[in-house]
């Protein structure tokens, strides 16, 4: 099932997802689809898009799937391996579940460019922190 008020809510409450230009595109309860152009001011100094802009796609990408069950999770622990580089273009981050826990989710992200060859792999843990995702911790 789609879930346009999440996809909304992260779109507008992400400050540094928004800062590096990057999109959630489709949210159903199994799959989270996010994206950016890669273009000259997320490059990193051999001129790829940088790997921070990967990371942060994938961790919004898998935090926003875990919370299509309506609650707040935080990243527990996640690792990326970067495959390729790529310079221009629509980047796509895909997250769909591993495991789903009760308290907990593992998530992967395959991360691929406008041709659809895969350029990094995420893989995350994320821990629930809260029954409403729209409420600030603090």
């Amino acid at each position: 099932m789609d879930n346009p008020a999440l996809m909304d809510f992260i779109n507008q409450n992400n400050a540094f997802m928004r800062r590096c230009g990057i999109t959630l595109t489709q949210v159903t309860d199994q799959q989270v689809t996010a994206r950016v152009e890669a273009g000259p001011e997320l490059w990193n100094p051999a001129h790829n898009l940088h790997g921070g802009v990967y990371f942060t796609m994938a961790d919004a990408a898998a935090t926003t799937l875990c919370r299509t069950d309506g609650r707040q999770y935080v990243t527990a622990d996640s690792d990326i391996r970067f495959l390729r580089g790529t310079t221009a273009g629509t980047v796509l981050a895909q997250a769909s579940f591993l495991h789903r826990g009760r308290r907990s989710c593992v998530v992967q992200v395959d991360l691929t460019d406008p041709e659809g060859r895969l350029l990094a792999v995420f893989t995350g843990s994320f821990t629930c922190v809260g029954e409403d995702y729209r409420q600030p911790r603090g």
